[in-house]
């Protein structure tokens, strides 16, 4: 931490510097029947995660990422289905994206949905990255969080990929499935769903949240083409996107960057300063804007993700310690006890 700064004036300053990451409420289509004929009440689940009811009433209105990526864990718990995030995208129709989904589905063809949605998407998810990249015969349409305050990612990455992937599907036709679908987080869980979901092969541990197809499929036409709805949606994404958007701060930029690196065994300052484009001091001295130093961030996403982890017994110790940039599970004992005086093994027990 930031010498000479007491922990209370540390946390007010945090307080302060923290943006809100956001989506647009018509995510939420669905999503309270769905929990329900899962078995859960959805009133209780939202309520848990921060949410009202009937958002969808309001498909326009932005509302708290982090609070629609803990209605995915919440209603993970209460259903006792694990792949929930998973099988609700799986179902999420394009429409129930709002403007950016049928800005997408009344393109002339996919290629032009696909790019839409890579210059739209912030419109409907603030603070995250679309990205289409081509390379040879390949397509890859890349999805990432910037918000390194949102570490409980797997839900969420699973949803989306899901929602992306249904667009991709409603030009191409039901039969068709991507050539593979690759996410960041490991196998947390049982993965035979995910390929039942996809129909495709799906890997995990991956440098990115990616689905894969044939460059061929941006020449086919969209069933649903049209050139008047297409225009309105582009009209009015463009309205909200005229909506004043917070900025994220220094340290919840270069959460999210460790959090990707720390698996790699690279999550050093350097490195993070480069991929924010500044130099070592720079970064050093906004971190400390947010009253941070470098090494205190590193230990808080440490000992946040070490607690997710240890949640999923399919991950081993050792797992969880070279996910969490350890060399030897020594040093991640180490750290775990000084963190909640206990060992890693005997929290998980607990």
């Amino acid at each position: 931490m930031t010498a000479g700064l007491a922990p209370t004036a540390l946390k007010t300053r945090r307080s302060m510097v923290r943006a809100e990451s956001s989506v647009l409420a018509s995510a939420t289509v669905g999503l309270e029947d769905f929990i329900d004929s899962q078995g859960a009440r959805s009133t209780e689940v939202l309520s848990r995660a921060g949410l009202q009811q009937g958002l969808y009433q309001q498909p326009n209105r932005h509302i708290s990422l982090k609070h629609y990526c803990n209605s995915m864990h919440e209603a993970a718990r209460a259903t006792g289905n694990e792949h929930f995030g998973l099988w609700f995208g799986e179902q999420f129709q394009p429409e129930g994206l709002g403007l950016f989904g049928y800005h997408a589905i009344s393109a002339p063809d996919v290629g032009t949905a696909v790019r839409g949605m890579e210059q739209y998407f912030h419109v409907f998810q603030r603070n995250s990255l679309l990205k289409f990249e081509q390379q040879d015969d390949l397509c890859l349409l890349e999805y990432k969080l910037l918000d390194g305050d949102i570490m409980d990612r797997r839900q969420d990455a699973e949803l989306t990929i899901g929602m992306l992937n249904n667009v991709l599907k409603r030009g191409m036709g039901k039969g068709w499935a991507p050539l593979e679908v690759h996410f960041q987080h490991p196998a947390l869980v049982d993965a035979v769903p995910h390929r039942d979901a996809f129909e495709c092969d799906v890997r995990f541990n991956q440098q990115r949240n990616v689905i894969l197809f044939r460059q061929s499929c941006l020449q086919q036409p969209m069933p649903d083409a049209n050139s008047m709805l297409h225009n309105i949606a582009l009209g009015s994404m463009m309205e909200l996107a005229q909506q004043q958007a917070q900025t994220l701060s220094i340290s919840q930029r270069v959460k999210s960057e460790v959090i990707e690196l720390l698996p790699e065994g690279a999550a050093t300052i350097d490195e993070v300063a480069g991929r924010l484009f500044l130099s070592r001091r720079s970064l050093q001295r906004q971190l400390a804007t947010d009253g941070y130093s470098f090494s205190s961030l590193l230990e808080e996403v440490r000992e946040t993700l070490a607690e997710y982890y240890l949640n999923y017994n399919q991950l081993t110790i050792s797992e969880i310690a070279f996910r969490l940039g350890y060399s030897e599970i020594s040093a991640f004992t180490r750290a775990f006890v000084r963190w909640k005086q206990v060992n890693p093994s005997d929290w998980r027990s607990q």
